[in-house]
């Protein structure tokens, strides 16, 4: 059962496309996730990689737990 609702999200854009996204439990969640995961780059990658936080209307699904997780992003704020 999907949900459709507005979350605050972790996206990741490799080389200015949309390739992943998290759903965080608020802006400081998503600005600490945002942190550790700019540490965590590798220095030498050859893609370029962004991370953004910010508020999206999101298709939310329970995984296999029961936690919501991001099926889609609808449309981004």
């Amino acid at each position: 059962m999907a949900i459709i609702k507005t979350v605050f999200a972790l996206c990741m854009f490799v080389n200015s496309s949309l390739d992943g996204h998290m759903l965080s439990d608020g802006l400081s969640d998503c600005l600490k996730l945002k942190r550790e995961a700019e540490r965590n780059l590798a220095d030498n990658r050859t893609n370029r990689i962004r991370y953004e936080c910010g508020l999206v209307k999101a298709e939310l699904e329970p995984d296999m737990e029961g936690n919501l997780k991001i099926k889609k992003i609808i449309k981004g704020k």
